[in-house]
């Protein structure tokens, strides 16, 4: 495959899935810092940026906005502190077909894959080092870096061209995700759009969100690879 491409991969939901561990290391770190987790339980966090997550859910238990700005940086240190040592006891488990779809994907000379997501970078960077795919990605957008998950494209973009030196243009970019936001913010950039119903949104779903192609999952690695360079 001769054609540049520049693949942008979400995370949670897409690749992994941090489990137990992952929501234990958030929940502890809103309760040392503001008293209270929120309604974690059924908060729908796919899409969601991190500073987002713990505003939206301190806010509806209750909690001054003030506050949480002022609070908010210490919440996410010590939720990635507690992370951090949870995943490298017990690493995430990877979706189906991840760990050869990345290999595969990042083989081609004229791809550059890279990662879109909600996390902050040292999110990322916990979840994927201890799966061992963080090295495949060139490069990040994270979830600190802009107020909205669709805001996260263009920035992407222009990290693109600084780092390789080459423009990708809207035929060239794909967004790789699970959820809806990710179908969304694909859109917004005029990406084609990949999803794949490996999260807690329902195949039905994404495709009413306007995806182009809908996986089950990324188990047939070799129509996965197909689907995502075509």
């Amino acid at each position: 495959m001769n054609s540049p491409r520049l693949i942008l991969f979400d995370v949670d939901g897409t690749l992994l899935s941090s489990g137990r561990r992952g929501l234990e290391s958030f929940s502890e770190a809103l309760r040392r810092t503001f008293g209270t987790e929120g309604d974690l339980a059924s908060y729908r966090f796919e899409g969601k940026l991190d500073p987002i997550i713990v505003f939206e859910l301190m806010q509806k238990a209750g909690i001054p906005e003030d506050v949480i700005s002022e609070r908010r940086p210490a919440a996410l240190s010590l939720y990635l502190d507690l992370l951090e040592e949870a995943l490298y006891a017990e690493p995430p488990a990877l979706k189906p077909g991840v760990a050869d779809l990345v290999a595969r994907v990042s083989a081609f000379p004229s791809v550059v894959p890279a990662l879109l997501t909600g996390n902050v970078k040292r999110g990322a960077r916990i979840k994927l080092t201890t799966t061992g795919l963080w090295d495949y990605f060139r490069f990040g957008v994270f979830g600190d870096e802009a107020p909205r998950r669709v805001d996260l494209g263009p920035i992407a973009l222009a990290r693109a061209l600084e780092r390789t030196g080459r423009t990708f243009s809207s035929a060239q970019t794909v967004v790789v995700g699970d959820a809806p936001a990710d179908v969304e913010c694909g859109r917004a950039i005029g990406a084609r759009v990949v999803a794949v119903a490996t999260g807690r949104t329902s195949a039905e779903e994404l495709r009413a969100a306007g995806a182009d192609i809908v996986l089950s999952s990324f188990a047939d690695v070799e129509s996965a690879c197909e689907a995502i360079l075509a």
